[in-house]
C-alpha cells in the first residue's frame, strides 16, 4: 500500500459512520457507474452479466403465463393501495 492509500485509510477510519456513509456516496458519484461496478464485482465477468440478465427477461416471460389475459399490473396496484389504506378522500 502506498503513503497516500495510508493516509486515506487512517483518514477514514477517523471518521464517525456517518461521514463513512457521505464519503460512499460522494466516491460513488465520482467513480463512473461502468468502473465502480467492476470495482464492486471484480470477478464478475460481462459474459455473466448478460447471461444473468437473459435469465431474467425469460424468468419474466415464464412469470407471464400464469396471469390472466386481461390483467393489469396498474389496476391491481390501485386497488392494493385502497385496500391497505383506504381512501384519502
Amino acid at each position: 500500500m502506498t503513503m497516500l492509500q495510508e493516509q486515506a485509510v487512517q483518514m477514514i477510519q477517523d471518521m464517525s459512520d456517518d461521514n463513512v456513509g457521505f464519503l460512499i456516496e460522494v466516491i460513488q458519484r465520482l467513480i463512473p457507474k461502468k468502473t465502480y461496478t467492476s470495482v464492486i464485482y471484480p470477478s464478475q465477468k460481462p459474459d455473466e452479466k448478460m447471461q444473468a440478465f437473459k435469465e431474467l427477461v425469460a424468468t419474466r416471460s415464464e412469470a407471464k403465463k400464469y396471469l390472466p389475459d386481461d390483467f393489469d399490473p396498474d389496476a391491481e396496484l390501485e386497488a392494493a393501495r385502497r385496500e391497505k389504506y383506504g381512501s384519502i378522500d
